[in-house]
């Protein structure tokens, strides 16, 4: 697989705007424009036909010394430009090399990803690692994952070796552990969201994370939950507590805030904070 990463992310280097852009002024570089809401972005995928959202796959991007290509992951029943309308014009913005993918759909074409079994999303994933890697020339990438992206960022760091291309996690409501909501960990029992089944606190794919320890050494995790979510759930099960894990509710810094399961990926205040967690400053 690696030999076909590295060839396929030179072609798309290749294909892509002259890497001259890399050395830009910031005053000179574009600003990508913030979605103002989960459903603006939807309206901009029904009605526009975005799939993407701004400021992402800019496959001549070349980061800055010190820092490391973004790779976000979306969630269930979501999609990168649902997900990420605010969050990766955002990063992209500060002059990060932004990078995102539609995983776990039943087609490309659908609106709603994030269906597939959590293994075979993960294997997509991991494989989009690399195709960034080889396309920026990074050693290491930061990876963010929201809600089942966040367990399928777990689970590629465990066992399908992202932790070799991976620095620092940021898992924002990660179903790490899986959630009460879930109605079966059985996936013969789930016609279309075989996900959902995998979300499951019994699943065999949070059983087998949870064995041994979730977290494997060289990567710095982060997660990031909401007490106010309602749908990973207890929200306690969202942290990882083992050694080196940074776990941190968004109240810890906003005290009193109100901020739902994917409200904190359009509310300002929680947006600030993720992005100085991937950006490593805080």
């Amino acid at each position: 697989m690696r030999p076909f990463v590295r060839w396929m992310g030179l072609l798309m280097a290749l294909l892509a705007s002259s890497a001259d852009a890399q050395n830009t002024p910031d005053s000179a570089r574009p600003r990508y424009e913030e979605s103002g809401s989960w459903t603006r972005s939807l309206l901009s995928r029904m009605l526009g036909g975005k799939t993407l959202p701004a400021g992402v796959n800019q496959w001549s991007c070349r980061p800055e010394p010190e820092q490391n290509p973004v790779v976000l992951v979306h969630g269930t029943f979501s999609s990168s430009a649902l997900s990420f309308g605010a969050l990766a014009p955002r990063l992209a913005n500060t002059g990060a090399c932004v990078f995102t993918l539609n995983y776990g759909g039943k087609a490309d074409s659908d609106w709603f990803q994030g269906v597939a079994a959590v293994d075979q999303s993960a294997l997509e994933v991991t494989r989009f690692i690399g195709l960034v890697k080889a396309a920026t020339g990074a050693q290491k990438v930061t990876l963010v994952g929201h809600s089942q992206g966040g367990l399928v960022g777990f689970y590629s760091l465990k066992f399908l070796g992202a932790a070799q291309d991976v620095d620092r996690f940021v898992a924002l409501a990660p179903s790490v552990q899986g959630t009460r909501i879930a109605k079966t960990p059985n996936r013969a029992q789930v016609d279309y969201c075989l996900a959902c089944a995998d979300q499951h606190p019994k699943s065999d794919i949070v059983q087998s994370l949870k064995q041994g320890g979730i977290t494997v050494p060289g990567v710095h995790y982060t997660v990031l939950a909401s007490k106010n979510d309602v749908v990973v759930l207890p929200v306690e099960s969202q942290f990882v507590r083992e050694p080196g894990v940074q776990n941190l509710y968004i109240q810890d810094v906003y005290p009193g805030k109100t901020v739902s399961h994917s409200g904190m990926l359009y509310d300002d205040d929680s947006l600030n904070l993720i992005t100085n967690l991937v950006l490593g400053r805080r």
